[in-house]
């Protein structure tokens, strides 16, 4: 007997609404890389330091500033635009949880794996980045209440 494991990108293939949750996550993460490397790397080049390095201090600083955020309330600046909310499975965000599910942010490269892996393995929600299933948190889109 054969087994088969349904994976994120299988359900990416043909699920409308998953490729668009994908897309806005992306959208969300290139405005927080906006909001946080931009002015590093501004005072970077003003200073006149070597540009070898700066990339690794936006890393924790996207990192501390994603943290922060989504254990205070729940998503970056970048998530809020594009109505998305980081959650807990069960209960409320805990620091341990917002902490697990963005360390992979220091590195570009480990986000990119985290996203990956996060599709590659056989899941219930194909939402989840790996980390996210390991903290049990996952990103969902929220209505943005209308002014009357």
């Amino acid at each position: 007997m054969e087994v088969c494991m349904v994976t994120g990108f299988d359900y990416l293939s043909h699920d409308r609404a998953l490729r668009e949750h994908w897309l806005k996550r992306f959208v969300a993460l290139m405005i927080d890389f906006a909001i946080v490397y931009t002015p590093i790397w501004i005072v970077w080049i003003a200073l006149g330091l070597p540009l070898l390095f700066p990339g690794y201090f936006a890393g924790v600083a996207l990192f501390a500033y994603s943290f922060l955020f989504e254990s205070t309330i729940g998503g970056t600046v970048g998530k809020m635009m594009v109505h998305m909310k980081a959650v807990p499975i069960h209960g409320t965000m805990s620091p341990s949880q917002a902490l697990i599910r963005n360390f992979t942010k220091v590195f570009p490269i480990f986000l990119i794996l985290d996203w990956i892996i996060g599709m590659a393995v056989d899941t219930k929600d194909p939402r989840q980045k790996w980390t996210d299933q390991v903290a049990h948190t996952a990103v969902i889109v929220y209505d943005h209440p209308r002014a009357p």
